[in-house]
């Protein structure tokens, strides 16, 4: 089975706008919650290749900064889902796509291993 992580990020939250260009600090140092959630994802085993969707150029030249790959969305999507339902479009041939929101750094690899084996 093909499986795809996209990661949705927007800059234009309503209750916190530039969310996921955020600094955390962590065992590792630095990292931005972008970065986090990247590296939660590019964790989890069996998967083909994981995206950070977003509609806005600060957040998608960051993650490319950091070795990201990055999909450009439409700033029309109204939410993740919306936004990686764009990814699946734009990206076919994959059996399954992981939403995984870019808010969710904490998110353990054996979690989402589980989704998709389920």
């Amino acid at each position: 089975m093909s499986v795809l992580i996209a990661i949705p990020a927007r800059y234009a939250s309503s209750r916190y706008p530039g969310k996921p260009l955020v600094i955390l600090r962590g065992r590792d140092g630095e990292k931005t919650l972008i970065r986090r959630s990247w590296e939660a994802a590019t964790a989890v085993s069996g998967v083909a290749r994981v995206v950070v969707a977003t509609d806005d150029s600060r957040i998608a030249d960051h993650a490319a900064g950091f070795g990201a790959e990055v999909v450009m969305t439409s700033s029309d999507a109204r939410n993740g889902t919306e936004r990686c339902a764009e990814v699946a479009a734009l990206l076919p041939g994959f059996d399954l796509v992981v939403n995984l929101q870019g808010d969710a750094p904490l998110t353990p690899p054996w979690f989402v291993e589980g989704l998709i084996a389920a």
